[in-house]
């Protein structure tokens, strides 16, 4: 697709408290913590802005890629 001037990306967010993950226990926050490297979970805000970043001209000649939103949860496990 990149032939064609169309761009195609991935978010991969890391635990990010939202209805969806209310069901999670508390020794499973606190696993999920203790394994974010940046001390804390993230926002949806800081996802909706990574989706924001991907579908604005700065990241044009950015394709083919999976952009970790995670904490560097990533990295540590």
């Amino acid at each position: 697709m990149a032939s064609r001037n169309i761009t195609s990306n991935a978010l991969a967010p890391g635990f990010i408290p939202t209805e969806l993950t209310s069901i999670v226990t508390e020794p499973q926050r606190k696993y999920m913590l203790d394994n974010t490297p940046l001390g804390r979970f993230g926002t949806t805000d800081e996802v909706a802005a990574a989706a924001a970043f991907l579908c604005s001209p700065e990241a044009g000649y950015i394709t083919g890629q999976v952009l970790s939103v995670d904490g560097g949860m990533s990295m540590h496990m």
